[in-house]
């Protein structure tokens, strides 16, 4: 009986209380829980809930202490009716809300990556941080911008940056290149704070040729060793705090631009 009442909504031990009412018919708490192979003290929350519900009904008796007693069989019709509508009630109201759901779930769980390639697909995700609110978090290897598609864009972009007044720690890599690009900067140092770290601390770095930009909620990445140039955003807090974080690390290793 009691899975049977199971299948119809009651958990056990409600299943085990309407049970023994259906047997013992008006009885005390303690007669109830008695039967019902439960505690008084778990037993009677059950009984109000059932009686709350429709299928148990309760009255003083002897003295002052109260008989519950089950209401018809036919009740719990009702009641799995009751239950039914309002299942269709939060179904209804869920599916209103699921589209606020799923936007707050993409933008706090999942991850957005968008990408883009060849020269001029590089240099538009790069672009986006000129957008930036906050200070830009930069490791370059500027081997990669020594050439004809990228050098005069680079200088270019530098310029943008500090018109906009936007701040960059930027991580170079410690190489003659890297010297001689820092001697044609196109930038303001005014919003620019420039640190060398030798290739040998970022081990594979060499083979890098780009620049990885960590800002807000964004990392963006672009390659620029032919033939492969591609830039890539990721749209994530939690992974651009991770970043925020190594880079931090990264930043403590290196050397001032303007030390000896």
């Amino acid at each position: 009986m009691q899975n049977s009442l199971a299948h119809l909504g009651l958990d056990k031990h409600e299943a085990s209380i309407y049970e023994a009412l259906l047997e013992l018919g008006p009885s005390t708490v303690t007669q109830i829980t008695k039967k019902a192979g439960i505690t008084r003290t778990f037993g009677y929350p059950i009984l109000e809930k059932l009686s709350e519900q429709g299928l148990v009904s309760k009255a003083s008796g002897q003295g002052k202490k109260i008989h519950y007693a089950a209401q018809h069989p036919r009740r719990l019709v009702q009641y799995i009716e009751n239950r039914k509508n309002q299942w269709e009630r939060r179904l209804k109201e869920a599916e209103n809300v699921l589209p606020d759901l799923v936007s707050i779930y993409k933008l706090a769980e999942k991850p957005t990556i968008r990408f883009q390639e060849g020269v001029q697909g590089a240099q538009s995700i790069y672009m986006e941080s000129l957008e930036s609110k906050e200070k830009i978090l930069s490791i370059a290897d500027i081997e990669g911008y020594d050439t004809p598609e990228f050098k005069k864009w680079g200088q270019e972009y530098n310029r943008q940056r500090s018109l906009r007044k936007i701040h960059e720690q930027l991580l170079l890599l410690d190489t003659p290149k890297g010297r001689r690009w820092m001697e044609d900067y196109r930038g303001s140092f005014k919003y620019t704070e420039v640190k060398w770290i030798k290739p040998e601390q970022l081990p594979g770095i060499m083979e890098f040729n780009g620049e990885i930009n960590i800002f807000e909620n964004k990392v963006l990445l672009m390659t620029i060793k032919k033939p492969h140039y591609m830039g890539v955003v990721i749209e994530s807090k939690p992974l651009s705090d991770i970043f925020k974080s190594l880079f931090g690390l990264a930043w403590l290793q290196g050397i001032s631009a303007h030390s000896k």
